[in-house]
């Protein structure tokens, strides 16, 4: 009888232990919207590409496009707060092998703990490549151009002369668009001459206004409802799990949090199909939050939250339609027929701003 009964126990216990132990990189529907670092992958789910973009009655003669670079590295202040993740995640197994926790329902399973022990810091991916396309960004580049070319075909030809790239000046905006012709021409790409330009002004505006400077980037209030909701008893609530779930017993710092969730990010979208260790750290929930916290530095800074944008996004909205006037004007056809723009994640949200997409 006592055996039936000791045996009865540890059988509850381990089923409690494995209820409380939930798998987070066995999940087979994971969060996987992580704001401006989303993969292209994830965020165009449910889009079709394959097929051409037909509207009975309309014969299409010109196309803008305004396209973000692809999936990058780390910038140059992010390495070395990135770099120390190493050191934290050995402490994290401490605590995992000394058994510190005063909440067992919170702690993470066997396997995500192991997962997280094997990472390391890639020592190939050092400052000399902060910012630059990744392997994946390239790769993601091409296949974007080739999804456009589907769903376009009578615009986006093999004819070089019916384009015109624009592109910022830097080298993650210049690998992009390299990427993208070679998706577009193919082997092509490097044996012919591609009329482009870099037009630091239209693509990246906000740089060269003092108001917008003033009134949005340096001004305090853009980032008030952000630090409001970190001050909020919710993302004191959310610090405070994940802390205990990595077997502290304090709050980790702020930017600690920051740090595993933008090395969640960074690996998501380098590698598309691999469980990122640091996103296991996370539940869904913590991921919604951190995502809405970026969104509201974003809806601030780059959209309806400060009146400001609207006149900067009107820049990019200029050069389209005038661009298609030229189109619409002649009765002959133009070239280009084609604009395709390289720049950043600001300049896509300051004219989706201006353009009214997404208000709510």
């Amino acid at each position: 009888m006592r055996l039936k009964l000791l045996l009865a126990l540890c059988l509850v216990y381990a089923s409690v232990q494995a209820q409380d132990e939930s798998c987070r990189s066995a999940d087979q529907d994971p969060y996987l919207l992580f704001g401006t670092k989303t993969a292209y992958t994830f965020a165009n789910r449910g889009i079709p590409v394959s097929r051409a973009h037909d509207v009975p009655g309309c014969q299409p003669i010109a196309i803008w496009m305004l396209n973000r670079h692809g999936s990058h590295n780390p910038e140059a202040d992010e390495f070395a707060d990135l770099q120390k993740l190493v050191i934290f995640k050995n402490n994290v197994v401490i605590n995992y092998r000394n058994g510190n926790f005063r909440n067992t329902n919170l702690r993470m399973c066997s396997s995500d703990v192991n997962l997280l022990e094997r990472w390391e810091w890639n020592p190939r991916l050092n400052i000399s490549f902060a910012g630059d396309l990744t392997s994946d960004g390239y790769m993601s580049t091409q296949q974007l151009a080739q999804a456009w070319k589907q769903r376009f075909p009578g615009l986006l030809t093999d004819n070089v002369h019916d384009y015109l790239f624009k592109y910022v000046n830097d080298q993650r905006s210049s690998t992009t668009f390299k990427a993208f012709t070679e998706g577009l021409f193919r082997a092509q790409a490097d044996n012919i001459d591609i009329s482009k330009e870099t037009d630091e002004k239209l693509l990246r505006p906000y740089k060269y206004c003092p108001s917008w400077n003033a009134n949005v980037e340096e001004n305090a209030d853009t980032l008030s409802q952000q630090h409001t909701f970190e001050s909020s008893q919710e993302y004191k609530d959310m610090l405070n799990n994940i802390s205990r779930r990595l077997g502290f017993n304090y709050d980790i710092e702020r930017d600690v949090l920051h740090n595993m969730y933008q090395m969640c990010r960074y690996n998501k979208a380098w590698q598309v199909a691999q469980i990122s260790p640091w996103c296991a750290v996370f539940t869904k929930d913590d991921l919604k939050r951190l995502e809405y916290l970026e969104d509201l530095q974003t809806y601030y800074k780059y959209g309806y939250g400060s009146p400001k944008n609207q006149e900067i996004g009107c820049t990019g909205i200029k050069d389209m339609m005038t661009f298609f006037n030229t189109h619409v004007d002649n009765e002959k056809p133009q070239q280009p027929r084609a604009i395709v723009h390289f720049t950043e994640a600001p300049m896509l949200l300051l004219t989706l701003q201006a353009l009214g997409a997404r208000r709510d």
